[in-house]
């Protein structure tokens, strides 16, 4: 019996009701009826419905499928532009080339690093905004909210032409994007905690598997259909890069729509019902004497994995965009395709091993195959980078973003979740996942660097070098198989009340 169960049961135990008359009567019920009565039941103690709980995960799933879109239609538009002007698209490399096209005076590469930096920036913001309104409101307000955000900035990215002037035109793709990034970093902590505790209640067994899912698996498959989308856009309007930028961005308002819809079905958690700081002040200086060590380790793996990661995946387009021969977008497209989909298969192992083995040897496992997978691209680069062996290149370097997604790319996200009481669980993922971005951030402005001092064969084995940290930073980490949610948040209330604290947390 879960300790959900144990705590909440209005029944007696199972071998106790086994010999009374009223139980044999209950065993002779269709099984519909007995799960209706049941329903009732959690009804009654507080519990939503395994329907509501199903929604939940749902509505989370596909709200991080949503961001991943999100993340890779950057990874798409920022893709570098070579300095030369271009009169023929067809030759180009990204959609950036539409903007640089348009007006090559304006979209310097000052513009182009601000226009990319905006969604990463506006994460940020989201990500610690909306990680303390999660908490101190709701899961459900805050989710709703980031999604009508996400709603809003891809509508103004989609009809950016509209607007005259070519830099008012960058300026307000520059606002959209940061808008998007406000709601898409939101939707971290809020989907996280609300998919956990809706998880808890009746799939407590899964709740591993099930976040790698909400999360890891969403964000990667998304990955591969707006470059699904891409390719097929580019074929149909023969490489007219304007028709592709406006198919990948309309496809990306009706997404979170969708989620927003999704959302009335939604009901906050039990656990969050039970314990939260609705009414009362949040005792900073308690939280963090308590979980300062746990919040230096989520953070510390969070900003080394993100600070490979995100670059890396941004280097992709570029290094194959120099290996095609002729630069054709179309051919770009096509291997990006393929390298997202080879990705694909990581958080699916992820899922079934953060339970077999545990989190952090999941993690372990991951940090393991980026080292060696790192240092041999690294060695092997000149010979990989050339057109001949495109094939063997991308095969290789999807399989090293396959085991960051199966280890720290999977499970970092979810020993955040399950690392803090539910009453501060979405900001102690959001301040985790905020040093993710900060990570993101400066790993892309060094990578630059590193690559023009040391060639661009140095960059893997940094990569390399920092994941022999991240393994390190893993053995410390808090092992979340086995953790009990509801007795973590009982010891939380325990602990303020022997240090003073008066306040009550319970909503309901």
């Amino acid at each position: 019996m879960g300790v959900t169960e144990a705590h909440y049961s209005t029944t007696a135990p199972a071998e106790v009701l086994a010999e009374t008359p009223k139980a044999a009567e209950d065993e002779k019920r269709p099984e519909s009826v007995r799960t209706a009565v049941a329903s009732e039941l959690d009804i009654e103690v507080g519990k939503n419905t395994r329907a509501t709980s199903i929604w939940v995960v749902v509505g989370s799933a596909l709200a991080n499928f949503s961001d991943g879109y999100q993340n890779q239609l950057v990874n798409i538009m920022t893709c570098p532009v070579r300095s030369e002007p271009q009169a023929n698209l067809d030759q180009s490399s990204s959609t950036n080339v539409v903007f640089k096209h348009l007006e090559s005076d304006y979209y310097t590469s000052s513009v182009q690093t601000r226009i990319s930096n905006a969604l990463l920036v506006g994460a940020v913001i989201g990500i610690l905004m909306f990680g303390f309104t999660s908490d101190r409101w709701s899961r459900k307000g805050g989710m709703f909210i980031t999604s009508g955000m996400v709603t809003i900035g891809s509508l103004m990215a989609t009809l950016v032409f509209q607007v005259n002037g070519t830099s008012q035109m960058l300026w307000y793709l520059t606002i959209a994007r940061g808008l998007s990034g406000v709601g898409v970093g939101g939707e971290y902590p809020a989907s996280a905690a609300a998919a956990i505790e809706g998880s808890n209640e009746h799939f407590d067994t899964y709740r591993g598997p099930v976040i790698v899912f909400i999360s890891t698996l969403m964000a990667t498959s998304a990955a591969v259909v707006v470059n699904f989308i891409y390719v097929m856009s580019l074929l149909g309007s023969n490489n007219n890069l304007i028709i592709s930028y406006h198919a990948i961005n309309a496809i990306s308002i009706f997404i979170p729509l969708l989620v927003l819809l999704l959302r009335l079905k939604m009901r906050d958690g039990l656990l969050f019902r039970r314990s939260n700081f609705k009414h009362n002040t949040i005792p900073f200086p308690l939280i963090l004497r308590r979980y300062w060590l746990r919040i230096l380790g989520t953070s510390s793996a969070f900003f080394l994995y993100d600070f490979i990661n995100f670059p890396n995946s941004i280097m992709s387009s570029a290094i194959i965009n120099q290996m095609v021969p002729t630069h054709n977008v179309l051919t770009v497209g096509i291997w990006q395709l393929i390298l997202a989909a080879i990705v694909v298969p990581g958080p699916l192992v992820g899922m079934y091993l953060c339970n077999r083995i545990g989190r952090r040897w999941t993690g372990i496992v991951g940090w393991t195959g980026y080292i060696v997978l790192g240092f041999i691209i690294g060695g092997c680069y000149s010979h990989l980078t050339t057109a001949s062996n495109i094939p063997a290149f991308v095969v290789l370097y999807g399989l090293l973003q396959c085991m960051g997604h199966m280890g720290p790319g999977a499970t970092i996200g979810l020993m955040s979740v399950e690392s803090y009481p539910t009453a501060v669980r979405g900001m102690g993922y959001g301040i985790s996942a905020a040093f993710g971005k900060a990570g993101a951030a400066i790993g892309t402005q060094v990578f630059t660097p590193i690559r023009d001092a040391a060639g661009p064969s140095s960059t893997f084995y940094v990569a390399g070098g920092v994941a022999v940290v991240g393994c390190a930073v893993y053995w410390f980490l808090p092992e979340g198989r086995d953790l009990d949610l509801e007795r973590e948040d009982e010891e939380f209330e325990m602990y303020l009340r022997e240090n003073g604290y008066q306040g009550a947390m319970k909503a309901e």
